[in-house]
């Protein structure tokens, strides 16, 4: 049973993988990290025309066997296990005979398979959590979000998002993304402000306040 934080944690991470997912791919070009990563290569070879270390997480791998005499080489790129742990996680409630609140993820047929498996993980969540292997899951994902995050170049907080006054709407719902933009989650409204149209409207909401008192 994985406890009620990590069970959070977990939740807010899986939402976060499809964005930090677009962004490693937006940071294959070389010195895209924060670092200003390096190419590899050697003196009589060219060097690689994209970071290695992003490569390895979003794939793609050898599709024949690869020779590993050291026992430190992987097939599988870091996105793999999404759709991975998706399969042992559907597998095992079937296993169970367990049909309570199963209903196919919304979603399109051509979405990228671990956009599907993100999707298909929230979905069955909490049976997850409940299983033995639910602490090997949260491990997992855990280690390729951190992964994710610091080749994406934004770093993502996995702690409960903070609520602001949406300046449009006036409603408790909205938050500061990691770039920095104001973002209403009221379905009504949705705005998207930058942090200067958001202090101007917050100025003129709080003058118009002032006015009525």
């Amino acid at each position: 049973m994985l406890p009620a934080l990590h069970l959070d944690r977990l939740r807010i991470q899986l939402a976060q993988l499809p964005e930090l997912i677009t962004l490693a791919h937006l940071a294959l070009l070389p010195g895209s990290g924060r670092r200003g990563a390096r190419v590899s290569g050697a003196t009589r070879t060219a060097p690689l025309p994209c970071r290695v270390d992003v490569l390895s997480l979003v794939g793609p791998t050898a599709a024949s066997t690869v020779r590993d005499d050291h026992g430190d080489q992987d097939q599988t790129p870091g996105l793999d296990l999404l759709a991975g742990w998706a399969r042992t996680v559907l597998d095992d409630r079937q296993r169970a005979n367990d049909w309570t609140g199963w209903v196919r993820p919304a979603g399109h047929d051509w979405e990228r398979t671990a956009s599907r498996a993100v999707k298909v993980l929230l979905l069955h969540l909490d049976w997850a959590a409940t299983r033995q292997y639910a602490r090997d899951l949260a491990d997992e994902i855990g280690r390729l979000h951190g992964h994710l995050n610091r080749v994406s170049g934004t770093p993502f907080t996995t702690g409960p998002a903070r609520r602001h006054v949406c300046a449009r709407c006036k409603l408790m719902t909205a938050t500061i993304r990691p770039d920095g933009m104001c973002e209403c989650s009221a379905p009504d409204c949705l705005a998207v402000l930058t942090a200067d149209e958001y202090a101007d409207r917050a100025e003129r909401v709080l003058a118009e306040l002032a006015k009525v008192a």
